[in-house]
């Protein structure tokens, strides 16, 4: 569970991803979480507070998933093919390293 901006909270579930963000009731006037959008695929999400985007690690696949800033919305960037068999790669905030693991 990673909060995006302050704003959008990135849920993984377990075949899905999902993106919540707060939404104010106008009749009675209170805030709740609105689900707003669902990527179908299941995996590790790796996010870094600051960066734009979000990385997806599955068996098979990476997917990089750029964040509007003003819509919230999730982009896709770009796909690359899991040849490590990493469980989760992570990159710096300045995205110039990267370390990946894979568990077991």
């Amino acid at each position: 569970m990673f909060m995006v901006y302050d704003e959008c909270l990135v849920v993984r579930c377990s075949s899905q991803i999902l993106f919540f963000k707060l939404v104010l009731d106008e009749f009675t006037r209170e805030v709740e979480w609105v689900r707003y959008h669902t990527i179908d695929q299941g995996g590790f999400i790796f996010y870094i507070k600051g960066n734009a985007r979000i990385q997806i690690t599955t068996d098979t696949d990476i997917y990089f998933y750029l964040i509007d800033r003003g819509t919230l919305e999730p982009s896709l960037e770009n796909v690359m093919f899991n040849f490590m068999n990493c469980s989760q790669m992570m990159f710096g905030k300045k995205v110039k390293y990267c370390i990946t693991y894979k568990t077991n």
